[in-house]
């Protein structure tokens, strides 16, 4: 008769380190608490219980459709010992006659049913009782028991786990070398440097920000080639704007008590000038725009609202004047040793004008990074070119830079390498002395001429992710090394500019400390769509400000569309069709 063996999943902890509940992270499109228990679920001889603890609510939805006991440990911050007494309580409780149990985590991704398998065969091959996991000359979880061994667990104490029993009993341990079981995820570097098959467009994106450097400030650039550029830091006015009461308008200086009076007109003040003029009792003097108040003058009325009387008195007809009218006030722009302008604003036109305004000549700004893109491929030509069969014009270049100006980037360096690793190695260490960002175009797909991925890493590059379920841009790479940060786009023209619109753009918006280029909302599609499951779809659409329209030609060679589009219509990947009328996503190029 076939043994029959427990799986103990302790699922309890709060993930401190983490941050959130590492329970619930992503591998390989699914969680890694359902990941674990699907594959102790693998062997219908397995029972399998799973014990939880903090956050059991959120967590709870993660073993959807499963078939396990589920328990929630509500001394789970006592220790792991306190988990352990209880899932094995719930195993003997749910299958008597068990005959052995594997504890395990949920936090190693690489865990799976050959991994229980392999700790079986052991237990039956050496004939021992405890069968740890041996892994980088250390052993651990997961871990057999058979059952003579149920009674020294459930009298654990609740702040030991079971690795100070089994140092009792090692003259019955015997190992299984494992060693994908040292990667284990206590802290988001460990997320973060965990190689998937493929991932999600939402880890993509979290994975590439958690990698991001951070922004670099360049000093004292002029203040006429700071558009565009974020200020890094604050900027304090050195005088007052304006540094003079001034009128706001063409008309008559006077004193407001006076308005009720004939006032003799005795001098002009156009503006410019830069003598003090001094007004006495019973007097006004005509005045224009931006010109400075004279002294004993503290209001001017607008030249409509006055009548000259034959002697060439003045006389005010403004029943709704006001002491202090038509008058702008020293520093009301702003006053001298005040914050003019703040850390973190985009220097629009007006705020280079505001800047002038004050006398600031040079500014300080998150500076853009410098790019390097390398195109790869034998068939791609230069613009005028002649074409041979089997040749075509090489487009990426020219629709990445231009990407690339628009966002306000212009320190790119461009390389055209043939399909030769060694070429391309050399060409990859010659652009990674320059640049902040790296773009490699094509050859980071699984032909047998894509071998970019690999001739990166060799260059010192360390892989993040490669490959999204996606499309188009399916095959994208991004690494990094030290602080640089390297993508490889796909060569298709419509796949490259799509993946640098998702991934590329957002990142270069960081190291500018700027607002989004590309802006997400919700609106309503006016066109069926149907595709399946399991990839997200970004489609070339038109968005008119009601209703979007996904374009002809959503092919990923193809850019006749994308020259027309105006967003990109994101179908998730678990959506399956959607119909007119339908809200969507959509990201506004």
């Amino acid at each position: 008769m076939k043994q029959q063996t427990g799986i103990i999943i302790l699922a309890a902890g709060s993930s401190s380190r983490l941050g959130k509940p590492k329970q619930l992270l992503q591998f390989e499109g699914k969680s890694l608490l359902h990941h674990i228990v699907e594959k102790a679920n693998s062997d219908p001889t397995h029972h399998t219980v799973v014990v939880l603890g903090s956050n059991d609510s959120l967590i709870l939805h993660a073993l959807q459709g499963l078939q396990q006991t589920t328990i929630v440990n509500t001394n789970w911050h006592k220790g792991m010992g306190s988990s352990i007494k209880a899932g094995l309580q719930a195993l003997l409780l749910a299958a008597p006659n068990i005959d052995r149990c594997i504890i395990t985590v949920c936090d190693q991704p690489f865990v799976d049913h050959t991994t229980f398998k392999g700790l079986k065969d052991t237990a039956e091959n050496q004939k021992k009782g405890i069968i740890a996991t041996g892994f980088k000359n250390t052993w651990g979880v997961p871990v057999l028991f058979s059952k003579d061994y149920f009674e020294q667990l459930s009298l654990l104490s609740d702040q030991d786990g079971a690795k100070k029993m089994i140092a009792q009993y090692t003259d019955d341990l015997a190992l299984f070398p494992f060693e994908p079981a040292q990667f284990d995820i206590d802290t988001p570097a460990d997320y973060y440097q965990l190689k998937h098959q493929m991932i999600s467009v939402q880890e993509a994106k979290d994975n590439i920000a958690f990698h991001l450097p951070q922004p670099r400030i360049q000093t004292a650039i002029a203040l006429p080639d700071s558009l565009g550029y974020v200020l890094a830091t604050d900027i304090k006015a050195n005088i007052s704007i304006p540094g003079f009461a001034q009128s706001s308008m063409d008309g008559y200086a006077l004193q407001f008590t006076e308005k009720d009076q004939a006032l003799s007109i005795v001098d002009e003040i156009p503006a410019g000038t830069i003598t003090e003029k001094t007004l006495f009792p019973g007097q006004c003097m005509r005045i224009f725009t931006g010109a400075p108040l004279p002294r004993g003058a503290d209001t001017v009325v607008m030249q409509e609202k006055i009548t000259i009387d034959a002697k060439g008195k003045v006389h005010v007809v403004d029943s709704e004047l006001q002491s202090g009218m038509n008058v702008r006030p020293i520093g009301s722009e702003v006053a001298q040793g005040a914050l003019a302008i703040q850390a973190g604003s985009v220097l629009s036109p007006a705020a280079i004008g505001y800047l002038a305004g004050i006398g600031c000549t040079q500014v300080n700004v998150f500076t853009a990074p410098h790019i390097g893109l390398i195109l790869t491929g034998d068939e791609l030509l230069p613009l005028g070119s002649t074409l041979a069969f089997g040749q075509v014009y090489e487009s990426n270049s020219h629709q990445l830079e231009a990407a690339l100006k628009q966002m306000g980037v212009h320190e790119i360096r461009k390389y055209h390498v043939k399909d030769d690793p060694s070429a391309l190695k050399i060409t990859i260490e010659q652009a990674l002395e320059h640049c902040d960002i790296l773009m490699l175009v094509g050859g980071v797909s699984v032909g047998d001429y894509d071998f970019v991925t690999q001739v990166v890493q060799d260059c010192g590059v360390k892989q993040h992710f490669h490959r999204i379920r996606q499309k188009p841009g399916k095959p994208l790479f991004f690494g990094s090394r030290k602080e640089q940060l390297i993508f490889g786009l796909p060569g298709n023209p419509s796949s490259a500019l799509t993946c640098f619109y998702l991934y590329v753009a957002p990142v270069i918006d960081h190291l500018l400390q700027r607002p989004a280029s590309i802006k997400s909302m919700k609106t309503t599609i006016n066109y069926d769509y149907h595709k399946k499951a399991g990839l997200t779809h970004f489609l070339k659409g038109y968005f008119d400000g009601n209703t979007v329209q996904p374009l002809h030609a959503q092919e990923s060679y193809r850019l006749q569309s994308f020259a027309q589009a105006n967003c990109l219509i994101v179908i998730p990947e678990d959506t399956s069709s959607v119909c007119i009328g339908d809200q969507v996503m959509i990201q506004l190029l």
